[in-house]
């Protein structure tokens, strides 16, 4: 069994190379190194520097099969969205063209909630109406993979709030509950953006992986939300974090943010979890 993990040397990414290749699948990881660092590669996985706008038909030759982290993330894209598109929307739309044309048997695609924008209630039937940049690009780079779901076996995972070992934890790319830790362990302050009542569903990155494979490795098709479904505000994190009850400064909230996320994961709980006794989320 050969795999492919585009944005492996990344947070998410990495945990999947991981986890495949504790299981004896070959695992090539693919990452320009733009976000990723060569230090979250573990050991015996094989590794090409390549930006996914470079992929070809040969590059996926005899894998059976991909999933598909590298991205532009969410801060990026507000300093070049035209950059952040190029990437999430016309490398979503090379990489499953290629896969298509090299046999590959299955496609895992990772999207996010914020194709969605703010709703009441958000399921996969949910209209889109998203609200930033990135929103927009990973939308676009959806509905390029999902034209070709008669092609290939696809599975598109919407992640929310992912955290876990490895989480960049750089304010301008990390993910707020790393973001928090470092500053924390620097003695803070602790910067919130907005009012920190705005709410999150967090989910761990094993459960994200899990997720993954497991759609690979049973042929589960269609498009979920990988989350939990526990609402969590920024100031309870803030709350639960802050022990030493270090200064907390509030700043103007970020371009595109959204006030509460409310998601229903009933979709992926049935497939996931009623299917395959092993609950997770």
């Amino acid at each position: 069994m050969r795999a492919i993990v585009t944005g492996g040397a990344g947070f998410i990414g990495s945990h999947i190379a991981e986890r495949l290749l504790s299981q004896g699948v070959e695992v090539l990881v693919i990452d320009d190194l733009s976000a990723g660092k060569i230090r979250n590669i573990p050991y015996g996985i094989d590794f090409l520097k390549m930006n996914i706008l470079d992929v070809t038909k040969e590059t996926f030759s005899g894998v059976d099969w991909v999933f598909h982290n590298a991205a532009s993330k969410k801060n990026i894209c507000i300093k070049d969205p035209e950059y952040d598109l190029e990437v999430n929307g016309k490398g979503a739309l090379r990489m499953i063209r290629a896969c298509v044309e090299a046999g590959v048997k299955h496609f895992v695609h990772a999207s996010t909630g914020s194709v969605y924008g703010a709703a009441d209630l958000t399921n996969e039937d949910t209209p889109y109406n998203p609200t930033s940049y990135y929103g927009v690009s990973k939308l676009a780079g959806d509905r390029y993979v999902n034209l070709y779901k008669d092609r290939i076996p696809i599975t598109i995972l919407r992640y929310f709030h992912v955290y876990g070992p490895r989480q960049e934890d750089d304010p301008k790319l990390g993910g707020v509950v790393a973001v928090f830790k470092r500053q924390i362990e620097e003695g803070g302050p602790i910067t919130v953006h907005g009012t920190g009542e705005q709410k999150r569903v967090f989910t761990h990155v094993d459960d994200v992986v899990y997720a993954n494979i497991t759609a690979a490795d049973y042929r589960i098709t269609g498009t979920f939300n990988c989350c939990s479904n526990k609402r969590v505000s920024i100031n309870e994190l803030v709350k639960v974090l802050n022990k030493d009850n270090l200064e907390v400064i509030y700043q103007d909230r970020l371009p595109g943010d959204i006030d509460d996320f409310h998601i229903d994961n009933s979709k992926i709980k049935w497939h996931f979890e009623m299917e395959f006794k092993k609950p997770r989320f």
